[in-house]
């Protein structure tokens, strides 16, 4: 499987339907850490089968409530870290208030039609775990909150103290400037005057110029046109300065009772949290619900004290899905038995689909422990306690490590760990080094898995010898190759001999195959007739030598 699971192709992008971030993180998780509890992978099942068999509109519901959310997980965060703005926090709690009222009208519909133990215990709990959300939006300037203006955030500050002393001294001293007006107005014999404000300066007031000298001398001049000026008395002096000291002393204790009321919400995180979970593990359900609706899938048995793999018309889920409806997937079947034949030797043509069958034996497994339905017709697989791979050849060059090493050292680590209730996968070890040291290595490691380890193991090789292996342990090895129809060329002479044409049947047969017919993949990268040619030729001269010297070997034995 690809170790970039965000890759189209991976089994996180065939799996991951999931509407929610949270969500999308979770399934994440259930693809990297499949279940080994029974009960556990069983309840997961249980509840795709509902959801996929149920005519339910609950479900639909939940479904709709899921979409277009935000990211409720990483906003509960920074609340409990007070990295929150009143914009997120308003978002956040509004989105969860919202969850939970419309959870519990569901709740009668939940309780009456749904019987998966784990859909239940999801839906049931969540309302109540999400109750003190509406506690805390209930207090806030929904206006306010959304333009980040913490002085009116609160719309009740019968529980905030400070801020409501706060705010009726500045309401007092506000009602003190008011009154002031009739102050003026008589110095000034304006009944009709009131203040104004200019670039950000309040309670001006602004006369004439040509009425200047109706204007007591200790008035302040505070700014002016050609046509008039703009005063503040001494008691607006005053009495502004104090205003303004009152507003700054309020937006700090603003920030202290933000600070204080995220503090609050904070001792709710683990139970917000343990609500998002359950909503993220509804959002993942629906998700493997609707890729085994689309895909055919089927419910797969995993038994406990089975150790083995069976799958009838399996498929794999990746290419499946790329292949879409008119180019369907040639299904193969599986047969591992840990007390019998356990280990499937597979040989074939290059580009045949053996690398492709073993990856998806491997992924029908980790998608039956994720409590997944599988791309199959029937399966009956154990539990394993892990699945270990060596495929793909590449250098380290950061490490100082060859192709060859970097095979032995993945081999190395497989032969440490693996035990019998594993899987093991194995694409053609040994090929980094000579023929004759990669067979040998390649068939003593094979061996050991055989008769050591005794592991579910399938190993992929183009060395015909490895198949002797089946005669050796006839009870657990069992050959296998990649069908094909075998197009012999038109002409064949001795000066002009033509490389075999191959078409493949993609398909799991009894028997090993006798060559891998490599010349036919050079055929298909379009590697030019001349060169094509010589190298038919010479691999027939290298095969006639091989056939000579075992023929020779044999007449002697005799």
């Amino acid at each position: 499987m690809r170790s970039d699971l965000k890759t189209k192709g991976s089994l996180l992008w065939v799996l991951d339907h999931t509407r929610t971030p949270f969500g999308k993180r979770l399934m994440r998780k259930w693809v990297s850490q499949p279940l080994t509890d029974p009960q556990s992978i069983s309840e997961r099942q249980d509840a795709v089968q509902e959801i996929l068999q149920s005519d339910s509109l609950t479900l639909n519901s939940v479904r709709s409530l899921l979409s277009h959310l935000p990211d409720l997980e990483r906003g509960i965060c920074s609340i409990y870290h007070k990295k929150s703005s009143t914009q997120e926090f308003y978002l956040i709690s509004s989105s969860l208030s919202r969850l939970g009222l419309e959870l519990q009208t569901l709740l009668p519909a939940i309780q009456s039609q749904i019987s998966s133990k784990l859909l239940r215990s999801l839906l049931v709990d969540t309302p109540d775990l999400l109750v003190p959300a509406h506690s805390f939006l209930k207090v806030l300037n929904e206006k306010a909150a959304k333009l980040g203006n913490k002085t009116e955030l609160f719309s009740d500050l019968s529980g905030f103290p400070v801020l409501q002393e706060r705010t009726e001294q500045i309401r007092s001293v506000l009602g003190e400037i008011q009154d002031h007006r009739r102050d003026v107005r008589l110095t000034l014999k304006a009944p009709a005057l009131d203040y104004t404000a200019v670039s950000g300066q309040e309670f001006l007031i602004e006369v004439k110029n040509s009425l200047s000298s109706n204007i007591p001398p200790d008035w302040v001049k505070i700014s002016s046109t050609k046509a008039v000026s703009r005063y503040h008395s001494p008691f607006l002096v005053d009495r502004y300065k104090k205003l303004l000291q009152l507003r700054e002393q309020l937006l700090l204790d603003c920030q202290r009772e933000w600070t204080s009321f995220l503090d609050q919400f904070g001792e709710h995180y683990h139970t917000m949290k343990r609500a998002i979970s359950h909503l993220a593990t509804m959002d993942c359900l629906l998700s493997l619900a609707e890729v085994a609706k689309q895909g055919d899938y089927c419910r797969p048995e995993v038994c406990e004290n089975q150790h083995q793999i069976i799958i009838r018309d399996g498929r794999h889920p990746a290419i499946d899905l790329l292949m879409g409806e008119h180019n369907q997937y040639v299904p193969n079947n599986t047969e591992l038995q840990g007390g019998g034949r356990r280990t499937m030797i597979i040989t074939g043509p290059n580009m045949g689909g053996k690398s492709s069958y073993i990856r998806q034996v491997a992924i029908i497994c980790v998608m039956a422990q994720m409590g997944s339905y599988v791309p199959a017709s029937e399966a009956c697989l154990g539990i394993l306690d892990g699945i270990y791979t060596r495929m793909g050849a590449s250098d380290n060059i950061y490490k100082g490590r060859s192709t060859f090493m970097e095979e032995l050292t993945e081999a190395s680590e497989i032969i440490s760990h693996a035990t019998e209730r594993s899987l093991v996968i194995l694409d053609e070890l040994g090929r980094g080094t000579s023929t004759h040291d990669g067979i040998a290595i390649a068939y003593a490691t094979l061996e050991y898995f055989i008769r050591d380890v005794k592991a579910l193991t399938l190993f992929v090789t183009h060395y015909p010898p490895l198949c002797e292996l089946e005669r050796v342990y006839p009870e657990h090895v069992s050959n296998y190759h990649m069908a094909f129809l075998l197009n012999e060329p038109d002409i064949s002479t001795d000066e002009e001999i033509q490389p075999e044409f191959i078409t493949f049947l993609y398909q799991l047969t009894e028997g090993a195959a006798g060559r891998s017919y490599g010349l036919n993949v050079a055929r298909l990268a379009d590697i030019p007739d001349s060169i094509l040619h010589i190298a038919a030729r010479k691999a027939r001269e290298l095969e006639n030598m091989v056939n000579a010297r075992r023929y020779c070997q044999h007449t002697c034995s005799l």
